[in-house]
């Protein structure tokens, strides 16, 4: 297998795609990555609220919700408006992600093969994949870097005895969720193009990964060295929320305090949609590396023991 070329080959394709890009890459990423920022936010914010900074009382989530509280007595009229936004911004994070991603993979699986799939097309065969993928997606949040991450900060918030208590369990399942995450490479694709069931994915994932250990790896290494694609994500996401919390602090010792709020949510915004367009690149780009590493190593029959005990018998008769 030539690693540099199917590199090369999805970047190209990847670039070549911009509907791609726009419809399964930006759109979606847009309401994960408000959503990681928003987790990060509440996290950056609770630790300043905690003991660690010297606050031995405070607590963010009274902030928060004495403020929501505050919010829905005086504007009575513009809580049902926001409640109604915020249940479709959940409805729509909670469904299109996963179906995006599966009619992604679809629309770069049917390109490789030859054939030519609209992003229309993609969504309506990535639909039947949909439930599955949602139930493999929640199998492995359950060990994803950044669930434990949260609860790690929610133990070391609560009390540093208790996360040193609970360290050798973090530990524990970051070490089960690299191990899942690896041997469970492929599991996605066989659910999407193959139209497999979770545990039938699970299962050959294992077998093709441990069968083609050296070039799973590898191709993981390469990833790693030319997107960091978590770590990017993780940055990006990150550096969003510091930007806005910085800038709308600085402004509002030098300006009016609506003004730098208004300033800041520009900012926000702003850097939200470089975030979100840049993460849905490295997620196409990423959906395209693997899909065409799946369908390359798939396409190479195994043959068996027996097969090779049958020939070797026929060359000798």
């Amino acid at each position: 297998m030539n690693y540099r070329q199917i590199i090369a080959e999805s970047w190209a394709y990847t670039q070549g795609n911009k509907k791609l890009i726009r419809w399964l890459g930006f759109f979606p990423a847009l309401f994960t990555t408000t959503v990681s920022m928003g987790t990060l936010l509440y996290q950056l914010f609770s630790f300043k609220k905690s003991y660690i900074f010297g606050d031995e009382n405070g607590s963010f989530l009274h902030d928060v919700i004495s403020f929501l509280s505050t919010f829905v007595q005086e504007h009575l009229t513009l809580t049902m408006p926001l409640v109604v936004f915020l249940v479709i911004f959940l409805l729509i994070y909670l469904a299109f992600p996963t179906w995006a991603q599966a009619g992604a993979i679809q629309v770069i699986a049917r390109d490789k093969n030859g054939q030519k799939a609209t992003i229309g097309a993609g969504l309506r065969y990535g639909a039947s994949a949909y439930l599955p993928l949602i139930e493999y997606h929640a199998l492995m949040k359950t060990f994803s870097f950044m669930f434990i991450l949260v609860e790690m900060s929610f133990a070391v918030r609560y009390s540093l005895n208790l996360f040193l208590f609970l360290m050798p369990i973090f530990l524990l399942f970051l070490v089960v969720g690299l191990v899942m995450t690896l041997l469970f490479t492929y599991a996605g694709f066989y659910i999407v193009i193959d139209g497999e069931s979770v545990f039938d994915s699970v299962r050959k994932s294992t077998s093709l990964v441990i069968t083609n250990w050296k070039h799973t790896f590898l191709i993981t290494i390469l990833m790693m060295i030319i997107g960091i694609r978590i770590v990017l994500q993780v940055i990006l996401v990150f550096l969003v929320p510091v930007l806005i919390v910085v800038v709308t602090g600085y402004l509002s010792l030098v300006i009016a305090p609506s003004i730098s709020v208004i300033i800041g949510g520009v900012i926000g915004i702003a850097g939200l949609v470089v975030a979100a367009y840049i993460n849905g690149v490295v997620d196409i780009f990423s959906y395209t590396v693997w899909t065409f590493t799946f369908l390359k190593l798939t396409s190479e029959q195994e043959v068996s023991a027996r097969e090779v005990f049958v020939d070797e018998i026929g060359e000798r008769a």
